[in-house]
């Protein structure tokens, strides 16, 4: 199996749904290593994400809500070319992976094109432009207690963290088992790591990790591995 073609920190520079209107406004920043993922996305509301607000979310806006931070493992094949990725931690209950095909554009940018389902069973396609802004080395960090468990990555000056803790919160209407969660993008900037967005929309209120924890060796993140950078796939 050749090196993972989508090692590095990529940017989405715009998503398009059922061919409409091409939409610029999110900032998404998405973390590759070799197996792991992280990616967290600015909100596109304000205030708390609730299990009873989110039940009440039309079919679009549980979309967004559901990608807000996750992070897991991925997969990819070349042929035919798809993309699956298979979310351990997530926002939502939603534990689910997700399967899009994707098309090199260049090196560094492709488009994803995917469906997601609407209420009535609808399939709506969708297509995402993403960039690569740092082709690696990737640095992937895991936390693993019994009451707090997370995933963190980061390449160059950008880093990824997502984390969930304390006991499930049983929403006993749907059978839905929601958790304290954040997930925080970063970047290094004059000296300092500064938070870029997050989720501000977490059950609970998180511990302040910062990507100065990881490198500290009495902490609680553990080095996973190191995935060395990726020159870029080979293009027909």
């Amino acid at each position: 199996m050749p090196p993972n073609p989508f090692l590095g920190v990529w940017q989405r520079r715009s998503i398009q749904f059922d061919q409409g209107p091409i939409e610029t406004t999110q900032s998404v920043l998405w973390i590759q290593a070799e197996t792991y993922f992280a990616d967290v996305r600015s909100a596109p509301f304000a205030g708390r994400l609730t299990p009873e607000r989110y039940r009440g979310m039309d079919w679009r806006s549980r979309f967004d809500a559901d990608l807000l931070g996750f992070a897991g493992t991925f997969t990819w094949a070349e042929d035919p070319p798809t993309c699956t990725w298979h979310h351990r931690f997530a926002l939502t209950p939603r534990q689910w992976s997700d399967t899009s095909r994707y098309e090199w554009l260049d090196a560094d940018n492709f488009l994803e094109q995917g469906t997601c389902e609407d209420d009535a069973g609808r399939l709506h396609p969708f297509v995402e432009h993403w960039h690569r802004l740092h082709p690696g080395p990737v640095q992937v960090w895991r936390l693993n207690r019994a009451e707090q468990q997370g995933l963190a990555l980061r390449v160059g000056n950008w880093a990824v963290l997502v984390h969930q803790w304390g006991e499930p919160i049983a929403d006993s209407s749907e059978g839905d088992a929601w958790r304290a969660f954040s997930a925080t993008a970063w970047e290094y900037r004059e000296g300092n790591w500064e938070v870029l967005f997050g989720t501000e929309t977490s059950l609970g209120t998180p511990p302040q990790w910062t990507p100065l924890d990881l490198d500290d060796p009495l902490g609680l993140w553990r080095l996973e591995r190191s995935t060395p950078a990726y020159p870029g796939p080979e293009l027909n």
